[in-house]
């Protein structure tokens, strides 16, 4: 394959650049060094600040001038950053002293700059969620009902957000600067090195000769490619444009390629080992290590990407569809010899978090300081250059501006969340409307965790959700993982949802497919995702929880489980099925994907009525295949 010619980078200016790579060999001084907690954040969160007024305008596009205003809001959250650094200590013995009128006053325009930033980066809906926990903070005595609480003064919610670990330099500001930041940084410096070129190369020489290859090849370029971008609309824009013109030229709908590209970026985010970034932020609330969320993650990772793999296949076999040919896919031997070290920092980052049993901080530093390294194996002229190390430094900070917006905002929402007692009166709320049936109020955590993450990053949904929704699904039994997991997924997922899918419209406008039926499609390929969490919930084996008879069985099942949807979502098993025989797949499907002997013998059984049934269709289009193949030979 013709390696694809990359647009020339479009650097921002040298003063951006040069804080950004600050900033990012601060956060890898703090991966070795332990900082104080409050000085890490409040460093953490004043470069961003400063960086997003630097390079983003009022219009919420990054700029190739720094503005104005740009300056001016830069130097004042600066000042501001460095008098808290000065005086957050002394504080510490004031507590409960109302604070002179400057540092109010300095308190609310740091407020402001949060809330003006997320706007820059997120767009609006996550700001007015922020001003609405505060006014709802200020103004609660004129709400009506349970939802009712007294007043908090003007001067209690500033002092509670500013020079505190309650507000903007509270908890998810510290997972930003000591957990997040750094595995972000190690997916910018690894595309910086080229290992972003070298996966989609590697998916090209594994699946590009195999029927409906080039789907296949976006499926794993994307899942590898999500791992480093942490965010599915930036997975799309980065693969799509490479796997979506390839799958429709070889036969594909356009609005079935979005679709497949679609999917299998947003099954990045939960893909382990790096997943998204609410990962850290369930791993910070429940007090688990990392390597505990990625096992548990890791079953339902797979059973997704296994279901949209499946899918493709019968889609390629309805089309009568061959794969690329070889000569114009990149050789597997030669794609490894020239790339095999890219492996060796994400070996690198798992030994650490699994054998090493350090930090996940040190062992993002670890993994991020080996990949210059290991890209000195290289041979010449593709070693990773000093320019390129300073590219990714770069790259790493710009890219975590719109996280660290999203935590340092969100840790308002909490504080507000928290002094008003919101959480429990929610929770209780929904509890009440469920009427303590748990698969209710499950369906209406997946319809709020749907809408929420149409509207902002699947990271602040999350945020929002676990507040208000997950302690009412532990009340009524729901194991705290699972519970974080399911908001985590559908926020995840919101995505690729209708009416609002951002991740399917850009694959859409790549594709020139029509949005809304691209968006449908995206959901049918996704089925799995919509229901293993359902099944999960309710037994937790899926999550590679439960004695290791019950694990295997688990797998195995889950397994042939999947293979069933996606026939019956595909309408497909060897021909077109009748309506009976597809419900009952789905019913069989369903049944095995269920954790639990009883109903996987119902599954089971059922799926073997109906290839018993369809054993004529599957052997004339194996014969079909093979006469094919023979004719080709």
């Amino acid at each position: 394959m013709e390696n694809q010619t990359a647009p020339p980078a479009v650097h921002p200016p040298l003063l951006i650049r040069v804080i950004a790579i600050a900033m990012s060999l601060f956060q890898l001084y703090t991966g070795i060094f332990q900082l104080t907690a409050m000085n890490q954040r409040v460093i953490h969160v004043t470069f961003a600040l400063v960086l997003i007024f630097l390079a983003y305008g009022f219009d919420q596009k990054k700029k190739l001038r720094i503005a104005w205003h740009g300056y001016l809001m830069a130097g004042a959250v600066l000042l501001m950053g460095i008098y808290v650094l000065c005086n957050w200590f002394k504080k510490i013995g004031e507590c409960g002293m109302c604070p002179p009128w400057y540092e109010l006053a300095m308190g609310t325009v740091f407020l402001l700059m949060c809330i003006e930033a997320a706007r820059r980066t997120l767009g609006w809906i996550f700001p007015v969620i922020a001003v609405a926990a505060m006014m709802y903070a200020r103004f609660g005595e004129m709400l009506p009902g349970f939802i009712a609480h007294r007043n908090y003064s003007f001067e209690r919610i500033v002092s509670n957000m500013f020079i505190t670990t309650d507000g903007v330099f509270g908890m998810l500001a510290g997972i930003s600067a000591t957990y997040i930041f750094l595995f972000i940084l190690f997916g910018a410096l690894l595309r910086a090195a080229g290992g972003g070129e070298f996966f989609i190369n590697l998916s090209f020489a594994l699946f590009g000769h195999v029927r409906g290859g080039p789907a296949k090849i976006a499926v794993v370029a994307s899942s590898l490619f999500g791992m480093l971008s942490g965010s599915g609309t930036a997975n799309v824009a980065g693969t799509g444009q490479i796997t979506i013109p390839l799958m429709k030229r070889s036969g594909y709908k356009p609005h079935f390629a979005a679709a497949v590209e679609t999917v299998s970026s947003a099954g990045g985010l939960l893909m382990p080992p790096i997943m998204g970034s609410a990962v850290f932020i369930i791993m910070e609330v429940l007090g688990v290590n990392y390597v505990t969320i990625m096992k548990a993650g890791g079953l339902a990772a797979i059973l997704y990407y296994v279901g949209l793999f499946l899918m493709i296949d019968i889609e390629a076999q309805k089309l009568d569809m061959a794969g690329m040919p070889r000569e114009e896919l990149p050789s597997l031997k030669q794609t490894l010899k020239e790339g095999w070290f890219f492996f060796i920092p994400i070996f690198v980052l798992i030994f650490f978090l699994v054998y090493s049993k350090v930090s996940v901080t040190r062992a993002a530093f670890w993994g991020a300081v080996s990949i210059p390294l290991c890209s000195q194996l290289a041979g010449p002229g593709r070693r990773m250059t000093i320019r390129q190390f300073f590219d990714g430094l770069e790259q790493g900070a710009l890219t975590a501006l719109p996280v660290v917006a999203i935590l340092s905002l969100g840790g308002v929402v909490l504080g507000m969340i928290t002094l008003t007692g919101l959480g429990l009166m929610m929770s209780g709320l929904l509890i009440k409307m469920s009427g303590g049936n748990l698969l209710l109020l499950l369906l209406l955590t997946m319809v709020a965790s749907i809408i929420l993450g149409m509207g902002v990053p699947p990271v602040a949904a999350y945020i929002v959700l676990s507040i208000l929704v997950v302690p009412a699904l532990i009340k009524l039994g729901v194991y705290p993982l699972a519970a974080h997991l399911f908001v985590f997924y559908f926020a995840t997922i919101a995505g690729i949802t209708p009416p609002m899918a951002p991740d399917a419209f850009v694959a859409a406008g790549i594709a020139d497919a029509p949005m809304m039926r691209t968006s449908f499609t995206a959901c049918r390929l996704a089925l799995v995702i919509f229901i293993v969490p359902y099944m999960f919930v309710y037994n937790n084996a899926l999550l590679l929880i439960g004695n290791s008879g019950q694990i295997v069985q688990v797998c195995i099942t889950s397994f042939f489980g999947v293979l069933a949807l996606a026939c019956a979502a595909q309408n497909y098993l060897g021909g077109r099925l009748t309506i009976l025989l597809r419900s009952l797949l789905f019913i069989g499907g369903g049944c095995l994907i269920y954790p639990g002997l009883y109903s996987d013998i119902a599954g089971l059984a059922l799926v073997i009525v109906i290839l018993c049934i369809r054993v004529p269709d599957l052997v004339k289009r194996f014969t079909i295949g093979l006469i094919h193949r023979q004719q080709a030979t």
